[in-house]
């Protein structure tokens, strides 16, 4: 298990993604639009970086592929949905539902039941439900998309959160913050899409899903 923080290139990555978010944040939230369409993609990009980095430092497996997988499927989705003259909301869905599948793949690997977990499925479960029947009357022709994707979705938070408990890596620390994380930054942005508009809601979301992204590409480390 590497110490991430002395792995060539990774001290330097992570100041440039800090940047990149940051300049991304400051050109979005002034609405300086040519500077957030070049800022958006670059910020997964970074990302991507890292676990193609970890591939390097720690060797290629199944769930490192994955989550690159997930990473990339990510920034096709990101480029989509960051256009504000047009509405490519349903291209952008799909890019993410499939993203989500892969993160399923790497979090499902090595899982066993736990009892705890049948707790946490029965309040995911009534909690998407519930969710979309507040956006149900507003999602239009996307309904069907939309409460798949939700679905998708909680399964991601609920596999994330499954790896609570190991022991011997940081990943129980990384995928439940990092679910967590993509979650609440889907909330807003259904939010936004659906309910009522939240100013400077990009903003918002990029604050919590480029870190989640982050964290899930960290954990290729471990």
């Amino acid at each position: 298990m590497p110490a991430v923080f002395s792995i060539d290139y990774f001290i330097p990555l992570l100041f440039a993604f800090a940047v990149v978010l940051l300049l991304r944040e400051f050109f979005s939230f002034r609405r300086l639009l040519p500077a957030k369409y070049l800022l958006t993609p670059l910020v997964t990009f970074c990302v991507i970086l890292f676990a193609l980095l970890a591939m390097h430092s720690t060797g290629m497996t199944r769930y490192s592929t994955f989550i690159l997988v997930g990473l990339v499927l990510s920034l096709v989705a990101d480029t989509l949905l960051m256009i504000e003259e047009i509405s490519l909301f349903r291209h952008g869905l799909v890019f993410f539902l499939a993203a989500h599948c892969f993160y399923l793949g790497a979090f499902t690997i090595g899982y066993s039941f736990r009892p705890w977990h049948a707790a946490a499925a029965l309040v995911l479960c009534p909690g998407v439900l519930l969710f979309y029947r507040k956006i149900f009357r507003t999602t239009g022709t996307h309904h069907v998309s939309v409460l798949v994707y939700m679905f998708v979705l909680a399964a991601m938070l609920f596999f994330a959160a499954s790896h609570v408990g190991d022991f011997g890596s940081t990943r129980p620390v990384l995928l439940p913050a990092g679910a967590a994380l993509f979650v609440v930054s889907d909330v807003v942005l259904a939010v936004n899409t659906f309910i009522k508009k939240i100013p400077h809601s990009t903003v918002l979301t990029w604050s919590l899903y480029a870190p989640a992204q982050l964290f899930f590409a960290l954990s290729c480390f471990y």
